[in-house]
């Protein structure tokens, strides 16, 4: 059950950082702030250059601040699959008090007792998540608080990262003006928020295709069973393009994204762009079937890589199949050309939420949603690793007579309606990306619009 109260996330990707601030009510989630800048001194998912990424997550904080009305002062930051890893841990305790009844402090102690296994130095434990508790030989408890008993367990997954990579995200939240509330293993909540309550159980996996990178996280029994990152994505699209039409980096993003289709079938042989080239007075003609084959083979690349790794895992028997989402995911034929290569049920995850219904803010809804569902005893497990008695604090309550500012005459700037027809309403509009030369009539008529005021 969700907490009431304020909540936010901070994803801070290769290719865009985003902020989203969400209230919940009731157990439902409402969006009243999202930001979404260019990302800097990120490279393939890690922070590079503190300084530059810093500057862009301030802008990022500021923008959903004056978009929501509320002052952020700490920030739940996602933490990507880079060189994760997960492994079971347990806890035994006795309970000391009098009365045997077990308590916060029991449960603390237990978390505690689990965390004692040898880590080497250079990793650090980020999570540990409780999967149950055993009171006295009874398994299968949830929440201990309150049973009497004389001996508490608990069996739980231990989360640790590299400590250098945790160290350098810490740092720039904090030159960014703004203090870490939870580091939160974005895998992990991109699951839980993605996947209904059938897939994650019986098993499935989440495909994100994003801007440096694709991220591949595959749930099984409601746990997090396999993480990967393929330092490949989006940008490695447009890279190609600008490599093989010999065009600059930002005429190729424009094409990608207003004539760009991973499916080649589905490209027109006819219809074609005129392009600027690099050497050349004169436009050149790429038919749309041209660019859909450069577009395919970079995706089917990425696809195959992931396919290997998932068959060696013996995860594409999974009954839930694949879902995929990120910025990547939205180009049309995407998820045609996924079901070819993996053999199975692919589907595309588009975010219910008003305002954000774009995959490629699927991220930092997962990361909000994850901090809004914690129970107690995760806050308290969580509290037991950082040693922060902050995290037990509730969320922020800014009393009943607040009201956010202009809720009904300002709809959420960054706005993406997603149609039955997998378009984004919005028309394309991408910073500093000059569009190409003017197409023939027939080509301009059918513009796709996938992206809308994306960087504004």
């Amino acid at each position: 059950m969700a907490r009431n109260g304020f909540f936010t996330g901070l994803d801070i990707g290769t290719s865009s950082i985003k902020v989203l601030v969400a209230e919940y009510i009731d157990g439902e989630m409402n969006v009243i702030g999202v930001s979404n800048v260019k990302s800097s001194g990120v490279k393939d998912g890690i922070i590079v250059d503190i300084d530059a990424a810093a500057k862009e997550i301030k802008l990022a904080i500021e923008q959903a601040e004056e978009k929501s009305g509320i002052s952020i002062e700490k920030i739940n930051v996602g933490l990507p699959a880079n060189l994760l890893q997960i492994e079971p841990t347990q806890g035994m305790i006795p309970v000391t008090s009098e009365s045997k009844e077990i308590k916060d402090e029991d449960v603390e102690s237990v978390v505690k007792s689990a965390l004692t296994k040898s880590i080497t130095p250079e990793r650090e434990v980020i999570s540990l998540v409780p999967e149950e508790f055993i009171v006295d030989s009874f398994q299968g408890i949830r929440d201990p608080r309150g049973m009497m008993g004389i001996r508490l367990e608990m069996r739980g997954l231990l989360y640790t990262g590299p400590t250098t990579i945790l160290h350098n995200l810490r740092k720039t939240v904090e030159r960014a003006g703004i203090s870490v509330e939870n580091i939160i293993i974005s895998p992990l909540a991109m699951t839980k928020s993605v996947l209904n309550e059938g897939e994650r159980e019986f098993g499935a996996t989440v495909i994100d295709m994003g801007g440096g990178q694709t991220t591949v996280a595959s749930m099984r029994a409601q746990e997090l069973q396999y993480t990967n990152i393929y330092p490949e994505g989006g940008e490695y699209v447009t890279k190609d393009i600008s490599k093989v039409l010999k065009t600059s980096l930002q005429i190729a993003e424009a094409l990608k994204f207003n004539f760009g289709n991973a499916n080649v079938r589905e490209a027109s042989a006819t219809d074609s762009v005129q392009v600027e080239v690099v050497g050349s007075d004169t436009p050149v003609d790429v038919t749309e079937k041209y660019l859909a084959e450069i577009i395919s083979a970079r995706i089917k690349h990425v696809l195959e890589r992931v396919k290997q790794d998932l068959e060696r895992g013996r995860l594409l028997e999974l009954p839930g199949g694949i879902v995929i989402v990120g910025g990547g995911a939205i180009l049309p034929g995407v998820v045609e050309i996924a079901q070819e290569v993996f053999g199975t049920k692919v589907k595309l995850f588009v975010p219910h939420q008003v305002g954000i219904r774009n995959p490629m803010f699927a991220n930092v809804i997962g990361l909000v949603e994850y901090v809004g569902t914690l129970t107690d005893v995760d806050i308290i497990a969580q509290s037991a690793v950082t040693g922060e008695e902050i995290l037990r604090r509730k969320p922020i309550d800014l009393g009943p007579n607040y009201t956010m500012p202009n809720q009904q005459q300002q709809p959420l700037q960054n706005d993406f309606a997603f149609n039955d027809a997998n378009r984004f309403d919005e028309e394309v509009n991408i910073q500093e990306a000059p569009k190409p030369s003017e197409p023939k009539q027939n080509i301009g008529d059918r513009v796709r619009g996938l992206f809308g005021s994306m960087f504004d």
